[in-house]
């Protein structure tokens, strides 16, 4: 029992080895785009945290400020809660503030010490995906381009044994048996 291909169109290969290419260059660029975003998170974490360490000590200012006009006020009527309302409302928000500013240092430090771990998440499959492409993909796409090749091979060698000429007439039309040879007239 003789098994054949069925190979119904060549040309639909070359368009799979085109599409496959074209993934391997795709994947190829989106794995760079998320390394840099890995990239950029950092960045970004780190320029948030000293933003925040910024603010607090803007902030602690303020809060400095805040307490000395409470003390101000409060100095004003010997002591007093009497006629410093204001000044404990400011120093109220700007404490509140502070407090604010605190937190997020600490949830970006949180941040820091988590992003590595999911990192090592992406790292390990973008890896493997770097690697099937690098390897796998291209051996796919070169074996491939053979098997195209090869076909296209044997589809031009069958159409030219369609192609091949009769005989002329009067010499014979089965071969010379083995171990003999023709002879041409010199």
């Amino acid at each position: 029992m003789s098994q054949s291909a069925q190979v119904h169109s060549i040309d639909v290969l070359g368009r799979l080895h085109a599409v496959l290419a074209r993934f391997g260059v795709d994947a190829q660029t989106a794995l760079g785009e998320a390394t840099l975003a890995v990239l950029r998170a950092y960045q970004a974490l780190e320029e948030r945290l000293k933003f925040w360490q910024r603010e607090v000590q803007r902030r602690h200012e303020e809060m400095a400020q805040a307490r000395a006009a409470l003390s101000h006020a409060r100095a004003m009527h010997d002591g007093q809660h009497v006629g410093s309302i204001e000044q404990e409302i400011a120093l109220r928000k700007a404490r509140e503030r502070l407090r604010e500013a605190e937190d997020k240092v600490l949830v970006v430090r949180r941040w820091q010490r988590e992003l590595p771990e999911l990192v090592k998440d992406f790292e390990g499959p973008a890896r493997a995906l770097s690697g099937l492409l690098e390897g796998d993909l291209r051996q796919a796409l070169v074996l491939l381009q053979n098997k195209i090749g090869a076909l296209e091979g044997y589809l031009s060698i069958s159409s030219l044994g369609d192609a091949v000429p009769a005989p002329a007439p009067g010499l014979p039309t089965t071969p010379a048996p083995s171990g003999l040879e023709t002879k041409e007239p010199s």
